[in-house]
């Protein structure tokens, strides 16, 4: 979902924080507790399945937090990347483009 707001910073911020907040069938927002209740199972087992020995007091949180913060960049890359595509493309040299165009007929 593309963000309502026209500023770099409000895009950026809608689409981090997607990932706490969804809208329900009617349009209001809501508290994405699926996300962070399959998040948090997805590292309990992870976390359970190591040997005892072999696990450390940090590595859940971690874990939580290298999950969220990829889910994060990840929807800033869907809500930026096309832009920065686009804008990357329309610098290309022409040759270049030719090229490209040839390979995906």
């Amino acid at each position: 979902m593309a963000s309502d707001s026209d500023t770099l910073v409000g895009r950026a911020t809608d689409a981090a924080s997607r990932i706490f907040v969804t809208r329900d069938d009617e349009g209001r927002r809501k508290f994405n507790t699926s996300y962070l209740l399959r998040v948090a199972t997805a590292i309990a087992a992870h976390s359970a399945s190591r040997t005892y020995r072999a696990r450390s007091n940090t590595a859940p949180l971690s874990d939580f937090g290298s999950t969220v913060g990829n889910d994060a960049g990840m929807n800033l890359l869907h809500e930026f990347g096309p832009a920065v595509r686009k804008m990357a493309t329309s610098h290309l040299p022409e040759f270049v483009t030719r090229i490209e165009e040839r390979i995906t007929r």
